[in-house]
């Protein structure tokens, strides 16, 4: 039997450095929602070891609510908020015009099939062993840092 190297190396690459795709699945549909999410659905993650709570929100509410903060207030953060909220919409209108039978644009399945790489919490409280969580904050973090997950929200 013949080895071929490609498929060698491809069979023995494992998936661990991946993110989870059940919560991929999860935050993209959530990324692709165009009304504000109030309070957010709940999520406890481990990252690095540490447990990581909060109220999951959709990535361009995120930065429209990091514009909106005193401290971070300035043209970057709105105009992120104001781009992720364009291609928010334009999934949502692919989807739309799938499911009716009409027409979808190259925008608008270029934003749908965009991967989802970053998750976006709001009110997280970060646990580790040598410290109590802080006030609640928004937080934004890779998806492939992730290593565990569950719904809800860690009791203090």
């Amino acid at each position: 039997m013949v080895s071929d190297p490609l498929l060698d190396s491809l069979a023995s690459r494992s998936d661990w450095s991946e993110p989870d795709s059940v919560l991929g699945t999860y935050v993209a549909q959530m990324d692709r929602l165009i009304k504000p999410v109030d309070p957010g659905v709940p999520l406890m993650l481990t990252v690095h070891g540490l447990l990581v709570s909060g109220d999951l929100i959709p990535q361009w509410q995120w930065f429209a609510e990091v514009s909106e903060m005193n401290d971070y207030s300035d043209a970057f953060y709105t105009g992120m908020a104001e781009h992720m909220k364009e291609q928010s919409d334009l999934a949502h209108d692919a989807i739309r015009a799938r499911d009716t039978g009409g027409e979808v644009t190259h925008r608008q399945m270029s934003a749908l099939l965009a991967p989802t790489k970053y998750i976006h919490l709001r009110n997280t409280r970060i646990y580790s062993p040598d410290s109590t969580p802080g006030d609640g904050r928004l937080w934004r973090g890779r998806l492939c840092d992730v290593s565990g997950w569950t719904p809800g929200l860690a009791s203090a």
